[in-house]
């Protein structure tokens, strides 16, 4: 019974290993939206870059819908690390969909006359200090993530 448990406690931690590595493919992976994202951005190209953050937006969707599937009940710590991971996750796309406002402001910025600058510029600066909660945010959830995987990873000797 209890090779049963850690047979199902690896399982479940395998597949929120997998999670981790989808997760930092679409930030940093090679041909992944958040590169993607970058290029159109480099091009002043805000249609295309505000297409590839919605692209992330459904990634991360996939990735929440995964673990939301995952049976974690008869796992000792498997619940909190699964709400643990979910609640991370969710954070870090809030985080990486905020810069479609950044996008759009941008775009606003080459249509607009002088005087209308300044208002657009302190529009950039809220949005850099709203941006700012959400890193603070996911720092919380990520610190509540490791704090529920080292509690995973002792009950389950792993």
């Amino acid at each position: 019974m209890s090779s049963c448990n850690s047979s199902n406690a690896t399982d479940f931690k395998e597949s929120l290993d997998q999670s981790e590595r989808k997760a930092f493919n679409i930030i940093v992976g090679k041909k992944g939206s958040g590169e993607k994202k970058l290029e159109y951005l480099e091009k002043e190209d805000y249609k295309n870059a505000i297409k590839a953050v919605d692209q992330q937006a459904i990634d991360f969707d996939i990735i929440i819908a995964d673990i939301h599937r995952l049976p974690a009940d008869d796992i000792p710590e498997g619940q909190q690390l699964k709400t643990a991971s979910l609640e991370y996750y969710q954070s870090l796309k809030e985080l990486h969909i905020f810069d479609k406002k950044d996008i759009e402001q941008q775009a606003l910025l080459k249509t607009l006359k002088k005087d209308e600058l300044e208002d657009a510029l302190n529009k950039l600066k809220e949005l850099a200090q709203q941006k700012k909660m959400l890193y603070n945010a996911l720092y919380k959830k990520e610190a509540l993530l490791y704090t529920a995987t080292q509690r995973f990873k002792a009950a389950n000797g792993i």
